[in-house]
């Protein structure tokens, strides 16, 4: 299922969100625009594993695959923020020992390329918009095509803020008016050309008489704006060992195309599901930590699968430690008598950390990071010079943060009470502590002399977590 919630599902409300997923019946959900509720909505929808980097929600088990934090430095594309380029999925255990690739995305809404084909813009304007945003955005996931083309069962889901190139034909401007020409949009094209298939379209192939529209429904009272269209823009794409079964629109009572409905509608989009046959994969050695953020003298849960022997050995180490430091763990416990185990960080000291799954030989098979903070410790944030001069880089630094997917931090005037006026951001890449530099947005470049404030905020919202104050001079 790809479901935008609107802005943390609680528009109309969290309640609904959870009954949508539930009336879907769906097994594995992204999540878009969950806005620090990503576990309230699984509790919600009664999904018991969440992978907050992807937004993922899922009735399996859900393991990272890569180290559990990005690794790479510097800005990432909207679109995989605070994920390595070689780990942007997860692996769901659909059956013991089996697994699929699934990953989430969420693209920019501006510039509209929508937007500028209905005020009359050229195509070449509107495909130049796409390429320098979307597209850019789009190419990373190209990458799990090629897990598909391996025979892995690849799904990507996500709302894409861009129709299909399958959807603007000539066939459909002739029954459409408010679609001036047809557009061969290059996001939905990139990805099909890398072997991911529009499963809604591989059930419904006619655009004319199925067009699928999720964006937007009217419910609770009508949101469509004046003068915006109608268009199928959320996806759940497909690729590997797969075959498409069916695939429905979820949305409000009526909507066209609907199958699933939910009185009260809770969201500005309708969401998609889809229904797939696969061939999974022998899963890889695998190694969860839950949760990503352990308060000092906590408890955390370890989930692994070795594929290798019939047991396994976890450890806990410093970051980047190998397993002779271990710290706490469990060694070779059968495979037959339990896959988790829940540990304590009773008596490990606030710090990064790594869990182990260790072969029979002694060597590190797979890592997956994890932080243990201080007992009530609350997010701090400083810029690493509290002057610095016009146009100079402002460099800041955070430690303490929910490492949420895209936890930020704005650039604001002194007392700003608009929490929207912000002049310019970073994300944090979903890390607890690093350090960034904060880039003006164009309008605001560069800054005029005087004081200004930085602001730690939660998830793509504007609940502030932390601030300081900044002086620029000439």
């Amino acid at each position: 299922m790809s479901f935008n919630v609107w802005y943390g599902g609680e528009q109309v409300s969290l309640a609904k969100v959870g009954e949508a997923i539930r009336a879907a019946d769906a097994d594995v959900i992204g999540i878009q625009e969950a806005d620090g509720n990503l576990d309230a909505i699984a509790e919600a929808a009664g999904m018991p594993y969440v992978d907050p980097r992807r937004r993922l929600l899922s009735r399996w088990p859900i393991f990272d695959s890569g180290a559990g934090e990005r690794s790479e430095h510097g800005a990432s594309p909207y679109s995989v923020t605070g994920l390595d380029r070689d780990a942007i999925h997860a692996w769901v255990m659909v059956r013991p020992g089996k697994v699929v690739a699934v990953a989430n995305v969420h693209l920019s809404n501006e510039p509209s390329g929508t937007g500028l084909a209905r005020d009359g813009r050229p195509l070449a304007e509107v495909l130049a918009a796409e390429q320098a945003s979307r597209v850019v955005e789009a190419t990373p996931l190209a990458a799990l095509g090629r897990l598909a083309a391996e025979g892995t069962p690849v799904f990507l889901t996500g709302d894409f803020n861009t129709p299909s190139h399958h959807d603007w034909t000539e066939a459909v401007r002739r029954v459409r008016p408010e679609i001036p020409y047809a557009v061969a949009w290059p996001v939905t094209r990139l990805l099909e050309g890398a072997g991911l298939r529009d499963s809604y379209r591989e059930a419904h192939p006619d655009p004319v008489n199925d067009p699928g529209f999720t964006w937007t429904p009217g419910t609770p009272h009508p949101i469509q704006p004046p003068g915006e269209g109608r268009d199928r823009i959320d996806y759940v794409l497909a690729g590997g060992r797969t075959e498409t079964i069916s695939s429905t629109i979820v949305g409000e009572p009526g909507g066209p195309d609907v199958d699933i409905a939910v009185s009260l509608w809770p969201s500005d989009h309708r969401a998609v599901v889809s229904t797939f046959r696969v061939i999974p994969i022998a899963a890889p050695p695998l190694i969860a930590v839950t949760p990503r953020r352990v308060e000092e003298g906590g408890r955390f849960l370890v989930r692994t699968y070795d594929p290798i022997g019939e047991d396994w050995t976890a450890l806990i180490v410093r970051r980047g430690e190998p397993p002779a430091a271990a710290l706490t763990g469990v060694r070779e416990m059968p495979h037959s008598y339990q896959r988790a185990i829940p540990l304590s960080s009773h008596g490990l000291p606030p710090g990064d950390y790594d869990a182990l799954l260790v072969g029979d030989d002694g060597g590190v098979l797979k890592r997956n990071a994890f932080t243990i903070a201080a007992r009530g410790a609350r997010p701090e944030l400083a810029p690493l010079e509290g002057t610095v001069r016009a146009g100079a880089p402002i460099r800041v630094r955070w430690s303490g943060a929910p490492g949420d997917l895209r936890d930020w931090i704005g650039l604001y005037a002194a007392g700003e009470t608009d929490v929207t006026r912000y002049l310019g951001f970073v994300y944090t890449e979903a890390a607890f502590a690093g350090e960034a530099v904060v880039v003006p947005d164009d309008e605001h470049q560069p800054l005029p002399p005087g004081d200004y404030e930085l602001r730690l905020l939660h998830d793509e919202t504007y609940v502030v977590l932390a601030s300081a104050r900044l002086e620029v001079v000439p």
